[in-house]
């Protein structure tokens, strides 16, 4: 999956933890838990790595990585009472069921199985900002992420709200949509669309997924979204 479905589905679990828990700051850990694997493994495996390696799903896409954060969260709550740590483990779990690392045990399971496979790419970052630009997807998430992130820094500023609320009302509905869209490219087997470059059946799928999680979450919690 792109940035911006792995960022709106970790702002989305962000809202569910923080709206069970009390606290807005859930919702930027979540969400920055949710982008890492990517922050950690591309610039390290595409750039650093580029002649030997040359793959962006090392470390932070594997379980050894998950669990340390999960340790690492569960003594921290214990000590000083801080979600924080859990909260940024639980977007990068939602991170790799987006990535569908089961797929890749290889890598999931590090080091258990071996050391990482190379592959070989010819300007991957100028094939993943062109895929990124090229899908309706991305957009669609990235809008509806500014409204729930306007709405988490609520308090930063006075316009923040209204702000939030007007994005979010405009892009909840695209999301609806595009989860409906997804679901009938999946059904109906389209190979290449507009919605996601490159996509394939479980990629549409997986994108019917995220909008429908994230239409549910947005209406369960809109009196926060809409707080104007």
């Amino acid at each position: 999956m792109f940035i911006a479905c792995h960022l709106f589905l970790g702002l989305i679990l962000g809202l569910a933890i923080a709206g069970r828990l009390g606290d807005l700051r859930l919702i930027g850990f979540c969400a920055l838990g949710a982008v890492l694997p990517d922050l950690l493994d591309k610039p390290v495996g595409h750039l650093l790595l580029a002649g030997s390696l040359d793959s962006g799903r090392t470390v932070g896409h594997g379980l050894l990585f998950l669990a340390l954060l999960l340790m690492a969260g569960i003594v921290l709550e214990r000590r000083r009472q801080s979600f924080a740590f859990l909260a940024v483990a639980a977007g990068v779990l939602s991170h790799q069921v987006l990535d569908m690392l089961w797929a890749m045990p290889v890598t999931w399971y590090f080091p258990l199985l071996g050391p990482y496979e190379p592959y070989e790419f010819t300007d991957y970052f100028g094939g993943a900002i062109l895929a990124e630009v090229s899908s309706l997807s991305e957009w669609i998430f990235l809008a509806a992420s500014v409204g729930i992130a306007f709405a988490a820094c609520r308090g930063l500023g006075p316009g923040l709200p209204g702000v939030a609320a007007t994005i979010v009302r405009v892009s909840v509905p695209l999301v609806g949509i595009l989860a409906l869209a997804s679901l009938y490219a999946w059904a109906t087997g389209i190979a290449e669309s507009i919605l996601m470059a490159g996509a394939g059946p479980e990629d549409y799928l997986l994108l019917a997924a995220v909008g429908t999680v994230g239409l549910i979450a947005a209406i369960r919690h809109r009196d926060l979204l809409n707080a104007g």
